[in-house]
């Protein structure tokens, strides 16, 4: 009858000290009541080691058969994302074959979790898994709840089932559905959809039609924010003779040369005049007009050596003028185009003064007589 029914039974007749302890000792000791007693009290819930990164451990358990079809489950431990994969058979080999289509997505999990029923516990399956270096955990027969993972997706996913059957629809086409609303849905352990752990992006639903593209919006605000920089738009063809900006040389800042290529929309290829190429932005190149270009014409300014103008500046304390002298240049042609005439190479002939009276008496000046400056001439800055 039990120990509380027993010791009052007991009582009912005979009394001393420790009754009740004696007879409860009796009934534990009973081996007959020990085998056919219910089930301990509920142990507390222990819930697996969330492991740190995705696809470290994974839950496999079989559905079905329901609907005519086996489905093999998978739930990711770090994400909890679900895998529901149609079975043709549970045979090792079939197996096998869905998890190596499966790791081929996703990669090679570290640890799996499963039941003790065949096709896990074949030779084939646990040769498979230490050939990829896969740890093997079994729960405990006849307890779901040591695989709870799983047996919960498997739940889940039998409810889905059942709707489509009697609504008559496809189960593929309904479980798929399922599957995308519930990867990209917040999970209550984690706060997080399964999409953004795993994948690190929410998936796109029909739902986000109803939001606005980013895209539209973004090159709008582009669009707004080159008309208040303000510019001009400027491009040039391959061909178009230009002046690009030379940095070599600290006195003359634009050189001659040719567009040969574009590279992108303000990149250019120029070509030198010393036949090199020349990679410049649009902000870094001028249009150039003109006669054409003459052999040999920038060659030495480019180089920045000396050009085939060179001027020589005198001092002088009376305070004439600068002779400019021109020399000839190597192609024997004489100063650049559009340049001024330069001076000849010999001073003109003072003009004719009157003679001179009596001497005067030599007055001392004041000051020295003053240093002069060469002008600046054609762009060009001498100290």
């Amino acid at each position: 009858m039990g120990i509380t029914k027993t010791k009052q039974f007991a009582r009912s007749y005979v009394w001393w000290p420790g009754i009740d302890e004696a007879v409860e000792a009796v009934c534990r000791a009973c081996s007959v009541c020990a085998r056919v007693a219910d089930a301990p009290e509920r142990h507390e819930p222990r819930p697996w080691l969330w492991p740190e990164r995705p696809w470290s451990r994974l839950h496999l358990d079989f559905l079905g058969p329901i609907g005519g079809a086996t489905y093999l489950v998978t739930v990711n431990a770090h994400s909890k994302w679900v895998e529901v994969t149609a079975m043709s058979s549970i045979s090792a080999k079939n197996l096998i074959s869905k998890l190596r289509e499966m790791w081929a997505r996703f990669g090679l999990p570290r640890q799996i979790v499963s039941y003790n029923g065949p096709p896990f516990t074949s030779q084939e399956f646990q040769l498979f898994l230490k050939d990829n270096g896969i740890e093997h955990i079994f729960s405990a027969p006849y307890q779901p709840a040591s695989n709870g993972a799983a047996e919960n997706a498997v739940r889940m996913s039998k409810r889905v089932i059942k709707k489509a059957l009697v609504q008559g629809v496809n189960i593929d086409i309904a479980l798929n559905r399922f599957l995308l609303v519930y990867r990209n849905t917040e999970h209550c352990t984690t706060g997080v959809s399964p999409a953004k752990l795993l994948q690190g992006r929410s998936l796109r639903t029909r739902l986000d039609c109803l939001k606005p593209e980013l895209g539209p919006r973004v090159r709008r605000e582009q669009a707004r924010q080159a008309r208040a920089a303000g510019g001009s738009r400027r491009q040039f063809a391959p061909g178009d003779r230009v002046w690009y900006r030379g940095y070599r040389n600290s006195v003359v800042k634009w050189l001659k040369g040719e567009v040969h290529s574009r590279l992108g929309e303000t990149d250019y290829n120029i070509l030198g005049a010393d036949k090199v190429f020349i990679h410049r932005h649009v902000d870094q190149i001028r249009p150039r007009s003109g006669e054409p270009d003459r052999e040999g014409e920038d060659r030495d300014v480019s180089e920045g050596g000396r050009g085939s103008l060179s001027r020589s500046y005198l001092v002088y304390p009376n305070g004439s003028s600068p002779v400019v002298e021109e020399e000839p240049s190597s192609s024997g042609r004489g100063a650049a185009a559009g340049s001024a005439p330069a001076a000849t190479s010999s001073r003109p002939p003072p003009a004719q003064q009157p003679a001179p009276t009596a001497p005067s008496p030599a007055r001392e000046r004041p000051n020295p007589p003053r240093t002069r400056r060469a002008p600046r001439r054609y762009g060009f800055d001498f100290d």
